[in-house]
């Protein structure tokens, strides 16, 4: 190399360092953050520029107006590819990740468990493989978790449920596996829970019912066992519940009549004993009602008659009897009703245009 390439090469390495250095630690973190993926849209690497002195103005970056410290980091949807990078932890004023529908790939980086102030995590429709990091237990800010939609597997850690203030817990379209965790009933301010299309096992614990607060319920698509706890009648805010597709058996719970804003209940495809509560018929917000292939006995109850929501019923191919209710006729939302592959007897009622 000449005298004069060195000097280049010299000067160039000086006014690099210099306009790198002049980017604040969080701008440095994203940077690093950058280097390790592997596709990221032109639009984005055009603004996450090295030489500006803080990351507030970059596509996908929020900042605290003081401190110009990154509080977003917003990506959903770029089609960014390749690990997450255990960089994240240096972002440590993070209130709010979102990275869903991407192709990140790798496992999910323990390190995020220092962002401490994280409120909303979403890493969800991505390729992310490996387990939940048991290091999430120290986001004790964290009120929104969505992982749906990954390749995630193991055992969802107990530690989860000490995030107490947990309020939106998505985990559902993974590949999770061992017993529903026992300690769910340690998030009183649960709104949300979905843990459906997984591989899990055992019973529905009896604590669920202490989240008072739960709205929606969906499980279906395990290979839970055991019965309904009774304790999920003491869920008042529920909307919707949705066991589909598992194991379960054993009676029905009585006193889903307490949960007047239920709208969606879905208990098909396990193997339940007896027959319908007639108390559901008190389910005045219910608007759809499936209970299909649950070796269901019994009539069904004329209560049912006093569903003035009720759009869609579903009770094919079960073993009830006797006669379909005119009451039925009541419901005049109803527009979807099965009832094949039973044991029903005589006519279909005038009241159902029969």
């Amino acid at each position: 190399m000449n005298l004069f390439s060195l000097l280049f090469c010299c000067y160039f390495v000086s006014v690099y360092a210099t306009t790198v250095s002049g980017l604040n630690s969080d701008g440095l973190a994203l940077l690093s953050l950058l280097s390790r993926w592997n596709s990221v849209p032109t639009s984005m690497t055009s603004s996450w520029n090295s030489s500006d002195s803080t990351p507030c103005s970059w596509l996908g970056i929020k900042c605290d107006y003081r401190s110009h410290s990154v509080v977003s980091l917003n990506l959903s949807g770029y089609g960014i590819s390749g690990p997450l990078g255990p960089e994240i932890w240096r972002l440590k004023q993070l209130k709010t990740i979102d990275l869903n529908t991407n192709e990140f790939s790798g496992e999910i980086p323990s390190q995020l468990g220092n962002c401490s102030l994280l409120e909303y995590l979403d890493l969800s429709t991505n390729s992310f493989t490996g387990g939940i990091p048991d290091s999430f237990k120290y986001l004790q800010n964290l009120q929104t978790l969505s992982l749906f939609s990954n390749s995630l597997s193991g055992e969802i850690p107990e530690s989860l449920f000490q995030n107490w203030g947990l309020q939106v817990l998505y985990l559902d379209t993974n590949r999770f596996n061992g017993s529903f965790p026992r300690s769910v009933g340690n998030l009183t301010e649960l709104l949300e829970l979905s843990l459906y299309s997984n591989q899990l096992s055992g019973p529905i614990p009896e604590s669920i019912g202490n989240c008072r607060k739960l709205q929606s319920l969906t499980l279906s698509y395990n290979k839970l066992i055991g019965s309904l706890p009774e304790s999920l009648t003491n869920l008042e805010s529920l909307v919707d519940l949705s066991v589909g597709q598992n194991n379960l058996e054993g009676r029905i719970p009585l006193g889903f009549c307490k949960c007047k804003n239920l709208e969606k209940l879905d208990l098909s495809f396990n193997s339940f004993s007896g027959g319908l509560p007639p108390d559901l018929g008190n389910c005045s917000s219910l608007a759809t009602f499936a209970i299909v292939h649950s070796n269901l006995t019994g009539t069904i109850p004329s209560s049912f008659g006093q569903l003035k929501k009720l759009s869609h019923l579903d009770l094919s191919e079960n073993r009830l009897s006797g006669r379909i209710p005119p009451e039925l006729g009541n419901c005049k939302s109803l527009t979807v009703l099965n009832l094949y592959t039973n044991k029903l007897e005589g006519k279909i009622p005038s009241e159902l245009g029969g």
